[in-house]
């Protein structure tokens, strides 16, 4: 590798980056992002920043006074289900705006926030014509939204049904409308769009449904397509070169086609791979993180080109070193990709969860911080993974640096971090049908789509909420290969290691794998973290209890009844002097499906596993909603 660059010489790059862009009559919006995340009183974007720290330094709101909240105002939503998202806080020509987006039918509401005890609707948007309503049964699990960005002013988002649409911030007028997502090939919209360099980059969910998974960048300004990469298929298709890996060729490198030759047949083309939640980026490295999905089916036998006596779990999961690959790994799903930002290319891809025996989607966020690892400094990405593992890596090649079990996960021994490759357990890792097994964590994940919390004063500490069950799983027949069609083939029964306790809200420690401390919940905290340079963690329970928490102890010093069950993400920001926070509630997501789709409480398998645990933590009995609300000290 080449010697790397100073700081103040890749500074100047950037600078003389923006300076061309501002010439030529186009800052970059991602510069614009950023000036607006290093403003306290802002909450700009979905995570507050690209890097998705969910870290606000504001303090006026402090462990002194948190008793003290009170809510000042609510607003309606428009829509029931899922409010899984968060609004954003920005400044439109002057003017402090708020913009968030409901559950489909997604309808999109700005707030004038001058008088910010008491905000003014401007404006609201719902997409009338167009629209495919059979979005509604093809979306896995729930029909959220995670929320909205804004750039140039424009307000991005998508819709449930496949559209990504840009509004005139100011009117709520339409720029550009695209068609990204086809609901009869099983794809569907609810992860958020990211916004980079005037690019916007989103993918879409659909792994269930027999999807084959892509990311696509489309220009800002009008819509049009930039590039487009898969997760699976030829090396050209998922847009892998020859650098590709080059610091870490165990990974996997180009010119093997590993998107294709590690599922049997034409496996891949139905492959699922989908990035359908969050993604992240680095400014200075240029680099997009996109982390993607399961690889389609659950039935894992399935997915093994192995036959007759060759047909087991050794064989399925054996590595091929001339392939540099597990040789039935099912790339490139489960996988993080850093991608250039100008062309999508890879400059690295890490499969957390090599030939997926348990639904363990790759999913959930990449976050970006800079630590100091075995005595040096880095660039790291951290990523809390359903599988039970929290990884830290090199984000500029990849390099895996820790990977410490955050849950008492039983599938896998350990990561190996030589390889990369998780050690796995045999009797823990189900395969042939109609054999159940015993696996912990459940298909749900040791920790779901809810965003952590990391402040980057304190980058090795990570502030997360977790699912604390285990499942029986049980691989059935595959009855069809057809796209947009429910594409699973397994009975999942999930149940919980402790009586009483669903969920632990942990502050741990991603250097040492400790956790410093644990709140236990009897309901499933399925909502994303936030922290304060008030010293504190903000956070909500599908119980409908919205708290506020002392993250050097771990104290609950303030909670307060929402009108429903929250899975949404907290922010907050400052207008006129005084701090606010604000939340999303209202039920839903996976594992509140069985309430907003009245589904059969007493079918164990319902909703691919969820339904035994929302029965037992008694989420029958939580109202549907769709409220924002927002609070201050009074």
């Amino acid at each position: 590798m080449g010697k790397p660059l100073s700081g103040s010489t890749m500074a100047g790059m950037i600078a003389g980056a923006l300076m061309l862009a501002i010439a030529s009559g186009s800052a970059l919006a991602n510069e614009e992002i950023v000036r607006a995340s290093k403003n306290p009183d802002l909450w700009p974007a979905p995570g507050r920043d690209l890097a998705m720290t969910r870290h606000s330094p504001l303090k006026d709101i402090n462990t002194a006074n948190v008793g003290k909240l009170q809510m000042m105002w609510s607003q309606s939503t428009g829509a029931l289900r899922g409010h899984q998202g968060q609004p954003i806080v920005v400044e439109v020509a002057g003017t402090p705006m708020m913009f968030f987006v409901s559950p489909w039918p997604n309808i999109v509401q700005a707030l004038d926030l001058s008088d910010p005890d008491h905000p003014k609707q401007v404006w609201n948007y719902k997409k009338k014509t167009d629209r495919d309503e059979l979005a509604v049964t093809r979306a896995c699990c729930d029909t959220i939204n995670r929320g909205l960005n804004y750039a140039d002013g424009k307000v991005v988002f998508h819709t449930l049904d496949g559209y990504v649409i840009a509004l005139d911030a100011k009117t709520g007028k339409e720029i550009w409308t695209v068609k990204h997502a086809w609901s009869d090939k099983g794809e569907t919209i609810t992860g958020p769009t990211l916004i980079a360099e005037n690019k916007v980059i989103i993918g879409f969910g659909g792994d269930e449904f027999a999807a084959r998974g892509r990311v696509t960048a489309y220009d800002l300004k009008t819509g049009k397509q930039v590039w487009n990469c898969h997760s699976t298929g030829s090396d050209k298709d998922v847009c892998l070169t020859p650098e590709t890996n080059k610091a870490n060729p165990h990974y996997g490198t180009y010119g093997k086609n590993l998107g294709m030759i590690t599922y049997p047949n034409d496996e891949w083309k139905i492959g699922g791979g989908a990035p359908w939640e969050w993604f992240t980026y680095d400014p200075e490295l240029r680099l997009v993180y996109v982390p993607t999905g399961n690889p389609g089916h659950w039935s894992p036998s399935y997915r093994c080109g192995e036959t007759g006596a060759n047909l087991t779990h050794e064989k399925c999961n054996q590595y091929d070193p001339e392939l540099r690959s597990g040789r039935w790994d099912n790339k490139w799903a489960m996988t993080i990709f850093a991608r250039k930002i100008d062309t999508g290319e890879a400059v690295w891809a890490y499969q957390m969860t090599t030939f997926d025996q348990w639904d363990y989607d790759g999913v959930n966020e990449p976050v970006l911080v800079d630590m100091k690892v075995d005595g040096k400094m880095r660039k790291t990405l951290v990523h809390f993974d359903r599988n039970g593992f929290a990884y830290v890596l090199d984000r500029a090649d990849g390099t895996l640096l820790r990977a410490h079990k955050f849950f008492p996960l039983n599938w896998a021994e350990k990561v190996d971090l030589k390889t990369g490759r998780p050690v796995k357990i045999k009797e823990h890792s189900p395969f042939a049908r109609h054999v159940s097994t015993q696996v912990c964590p459940s298909s749900l994940g040791a920790k779901n789509q809810q965003p952590i919390a990391i402040d980057p004063k304190e980058p090795h500490i990570a502030y997360v909420a977790t699912n604390w069950w285990c499942m029986e799983y049980e691989p059935q027949e595959r009855t069809h290969t057809q796209q947009g069609m429910l594409y699973v083939f397994a009975n999942v029964f999930t149940y919980p290691i402790e009586k009483g306790v669903a969920s632990k809200v942990q502050k741990f420690n991603v250097l040492t794998g400790e956790t410093e401390w644990a709140i236990p919940d009897a309901y499933p905290d399925w909502g994303g973290m936030l922290t304060t340079d008030g010293d504190l963690l903000f956070y909500g329970s599908l119980s409908g209890d919205f708290r506020a928490v002392d993250r050097k102890s771990g104290k609950v010093l303030w909670s307060r009844k929402l009108g429903s069950g929250i899975i949404g993400n907290p922010i907050t920001y400052k207008i006129k002097g005084k701090q606010y926070v604000s939340v999303l509630a209202g039920i839903g997501g996976w594992i509140g499906l069985p309430v907003t789709a009245e589904l059969d409480f007493d079918d164990k398998y319902g909703a691919i596993g969820a339904t035994a645990m929302a029965k037992l933590t008694g989420l029958d009995k939580i109202p549907q909603g769709g409220v924002l609300y927002t609070f201050r000290i009074d």
